[in-house]
């Protein structure tokens, strides 16, 4: 199988964005009368599901506190947290070199969309998807909804595309979007050296390992 479209998820993929988004989470919980959390074990159960029930799961929040707890994460990631990422190393080099092979690329993540491009505009890494499809204000998408968008809007069939993510929850997107899915074991959800599974084409080591794995599936010129 050749694949014409790699989508990539962005936090724990693209970028390493967990000292902002722990250190919002446990500010945002706190303001609504909740305990903050210094295990990094824990908070990183933080990244990957859609950030409502991030709250209610990872901190054990009353489901009535959680829509507050999430205006004040993205009001106050907005105003400091999101800066405090940087690219995963090879990141850049990797979108380089698989645009140059003839790959599109695009970007498929449950953060907040508008959010998510000024990031990638910041750490100067947008220019290189034609798509970047994120999660809308109520945080209701499912990551295939988001899959299925980005493929709807460049006009790809899946069996022609590749998710790639860090987490359980992209690589139940990948199945239930229907398309490929290769993992990476240096973001936060995969542990390093964790197996690859029958749901996985493959499992990434490093950004670099990424482009390594996709180039004997690149379309044809």
């Amino acid at each position: 199988m050749t694949y014409s479209l790699a989508i990539f998820d962005l936090d724990g993929t693209l970028l390493d964005t967990s000292q902002g988004i722990f250190a919002t989470a446990n500010k945002a919980v706190v303001a609504v009368g909740g305990e903050a959390i210094e295990d990094e074990a824990q908070l990183s159960k933080f990244i990957g599901p859609p950030i409502n029930q991030c709250f209610i799961n990872v901190y054990g929040l009353d489901p009535s506190l959680s829509e507050e707890a999430v205006d004040i994460y993205r009001a106050e990631y907005e105003r400091r947290g999101r800066f405090l990422a940087h690219p995963y190393d090879g990141i850049e080099e990797t979108l380089v070199e698989l645009k140059s092979r003839g790959y599109r690329l695009a970007v498929g993540t449950l953060k907040y969309e508008p959010l998510a491009r000024r990031m990638l505009e910041h750490f100067g890494l947008a220019h290189h998807f034609e798509a970047i499809k994120g999660s809308d204000a109520s945080s209701t998408c499912s990551k295939a909804d988001i899959v299925n968008a980005v493929l709807a809007e460049l006009g790809v069939p899946r069996q022609e595309a590749v998710l790639i993510g860090d987490t359980v929850h992209d690589e139940e997107g990948a199945k239930e979007s229907g398309v490929a899915f290769i993992a990476v074991d240096y973001g936060f959800g995969f542990p390093k050296g964790h197996r690859q599974d029958e749901g996985m084409v493959a499992m990434a080591r490093s950004a670099r390992h990424v482009a390594a794995l996709l180039s004997p599936l690149l379309p044809k010129p």
